[in-house]
């Protein structure tokens, strides 16, 4: 699994996110865009290397809080990859008030807090669900992903 980076605020820092954390409801996750590919003349032994990639969040607070977060696994047998899956996600969030939502997030370190803790705890039972799937019908012994810590 790919490192992960440390994600860490201040006492006020945190206090602001919390004021996030309160302010907006998730509403919806919606899978827009998926896709997986399979190198088929491989079956998935029992030691693969997972690796988990990320781009960063698009964030737009005006109604509501809108994000969309795409993800990419590629599992890898001796340094060639056997199976690639992405999917990218919009989240829909309602918002008690959205300007103060927008103004926290101008804040870099609770934009990328949000996004490393918050977005990845939400998304990630979708993304084992849905690798396990896309593993399956490619033909590949299906595996799951291990739970994110």
């Amino acid at each position: 699994m790919a490192e992960k980076q440390e994600l860490t605020l201040s006492k006020d820092e945190f206090g602001e996110f919390r004021k996030l954390i309160d302010n907006i409801e998730l509403t919806d996750v919606v899978t827009v865009k998926q896709a997986f590919e399979a190198n088929r003349k491989h079956r998935v032994p029992k030691a693969v290397e997972v690796t988990i990639e990320s781009a960063p969040a698009k964030i737009t607070a005006d109604a509501g809080l809108n994000v969309l977060k795409s993800y990419r696994v590629l599992v890898k047998k001796e340094k060639k990859t056997i199976f690639t899956f992405s999917a990218t996600y919009e989240l829909l969030f309602s918002t008690r008030d959205s300007t103060q939502v927008s103004a926290i997030l101008e804040n870099e370190k609770i934009r990328q807090f949000f996004e490393g803790l918050q977005l990845s705890k939400i998304l990630w039972p979708f993304i084992r669900e849905e690798f396990r799937t896309a593993a399956a019908k490619s033909g590949l012994k299906p595996f799951t992903l291990p739970f994110l810590k």
